[in-house]
C-alpha cells in the first residue's frame, strides 16, 4: 500500500506574498501553484497520505487535482516508506575565504602579481581581469600574468581586452589560448559581436568598459540552481565571498559601488576583511531585501544592485 506521498528532495515549495511556486532544481523547472496548495503539501510531507486525504473529503476534487499535479509534474512519488527519503540540507558552506574576484588593471598603480598571490592565499577560485588601455605592446605583460596564474590554485580566469581590430583580436586569442587557466576572453568596444570563434571561449561585445562596470544584471533573468538557492537563503550570492579592485587599487564589493574599504598599496586583503565592513553585503540574504523578500522567485533572482540598510534592519535596492 502506498502510505506516503513523498516530495522529491530537489523540489522546493517557495511562498511569496501573492503567489507560490514549486521549483525543481534538478529538472530546472518552475511551476506556479495555488497558495492553498502549499498547506496541502506541508501536510503531505508530515502525515500519511490517507490521513491528509480524509482531512479534505469535503474538498475531494481540489485535493485530487493538487495530488495529480504533483504526480504529473513528477514533483512527488508514492511510497510505503518515508524515513529513507530524508530532505537535503539547506545549509550552504564553502571553504574559500574569497571565492571570486574582479580586477581592473591599467598596467600601473599596483603590483598585480602580489595582488593575485593574496587572492590565491585565500583560495580564490574564479578571477576576472579587466585590462584597461590595453595596446598590442602590452600583450607580453598579459602573458606574464597568465603564466604566473598557471601555478596557483585558481580554477579559472576570464580576461577583458580592449578591441583593436578583428585581425589583431584573433592574433591575441591564438597567442593566449595556450594558458591552461584561461577560460574566456572578451574583447570589449568591438565593432561587431560574435558568440565564439572556432568553438572556443572568445566573445566580442560592442559595450565599452564604462557600461560593463556599471551595468546591473537584468532582474528578469532567473537562476535555477540548487547551490544558488541554498546560498541565497543565508547570503547574497552576487556579493558573497567576492572582492573587487579598481585600476587605482581601491578595494570594493563591486566596481560600480562607491564604498571603498582600503587600497591594496596600503592594506592587505586579510586586513581589510577583518577590520572593515566589506562583508556586510555578503550576509544580506534575499529574505532581507525590500521588494524581493515577498517575491516567490526571490531565490532565483540575481541582485547585483548596491544595497542600503533601513531603520528596520532590512535593506533596500539602490538602482
Amino acid at each position: 500500500m502506498n502510505k506516503y506521498l513523498n516530495i522529491f528532495s530537489f523540489c522546493k515549495v517557495i511562498e511569496g506574498k501573492e503567489n507560490a511556486i514549486i521549483c525543481d532544481f534538478q529538472k530546472k523547472n518552475i511551476k506556479y501553484i495555488p497558495s492553498s496548495m502549499v498547506e496541502v503539501i506541508k501536510m503531505l510531507t508530515t502525515l500519511p497520505y490517507a490521513e491528509v486525504e480524509n482531512t479534505f473529503l469535503d474538498q475531494k476534487y481540489i485535493f485530487e487535482s493538487y495530488v495529480n499535479l504533483l504526480l504529473v509534474e513528477k514533483f512527488a512519488f508514492f511510497s510505503d516508506r518515508r524515513d529513507e527519503f530524508t530532505s537535503i540540507s539547506d545549509t550552504w558552506e564553502s571553504p574559500q575565504v574569497i571565492n571570486n574576484a574582479i580586477i581592473e588593471y591599467r598596467f600601473e598603480n599596483y603590483n598585480i602579481n602580489q595582488l593575485i598571490e593574496q587572492l590565491d592565499d585565500l583560495n580564490c577560485q574564479f578571477l576576472e581581469i579587466r585590462f584597461l588601455d590595453c595596446r598590442k605592446e602590452k600583450l607580453a605583460s598579459i602573458e606574464e600574468i597568465l603564466r604566473y596564474c598557471d601555478d596557483l590554485v585558481l580554477r579559472s580566469i576570464k580576461i577583458y581586452i580592449s578591441y583593436i581590430s578583428q585581425k589583431v583580436s584573433l592574433q591575441i586569442y591564438h597567442r593566449l589560448k595556450k594558458f591552461k587557466k584561461l577560460e574566456a576572453m572578451v574583447f570589449y568596444g568591438s565593432d561587431r559581436t560574435k558568440a565564439n570563434y572556432a568553438l572556443q571561449n572568445i566573445l566580442f561585445t560592442k559595450k565599452d568598459m564604462e557600461y560593463i562596470r556599471k551595468k546591473n544584471f537584468d532582474d528578469t533573468d532567473l537562476i535555477i540552481d540548487f547551490e544558488y538557492y541554498r546560498e541565497s537563503l543565508q547570503y547574497n550570492p552576487y556579493y558573497n565571498k567576492k572582492i573587487c579592485i579598481d585600476y587605482l587599487g581601491n578595494v570594493k564589493n563591486c566596481l560600480k559601488n562607491e564604498s571603498v574599504f582600503g587600497n591594496i598599496n596600503k592594506n592587505n586583503i586579510i586586513q581589510i576583511l577583518k577590520e572593515t565592513e566589506i562583508k556586510e553585503l555578503w550576509h544580506i540574504s534575499h529574505d532581507m531585501i525590500l521588494g524581493l523578500k515577498d517575491d516567490e522567485l526571490r531565490y532565483n533572482r540575481l541582485i547585483s544592485n548596491n544595497l542600503r540598510k533601513t531603520s528596520e534592519g532590512l535593506y533596500e535596492i539602490i538602482n
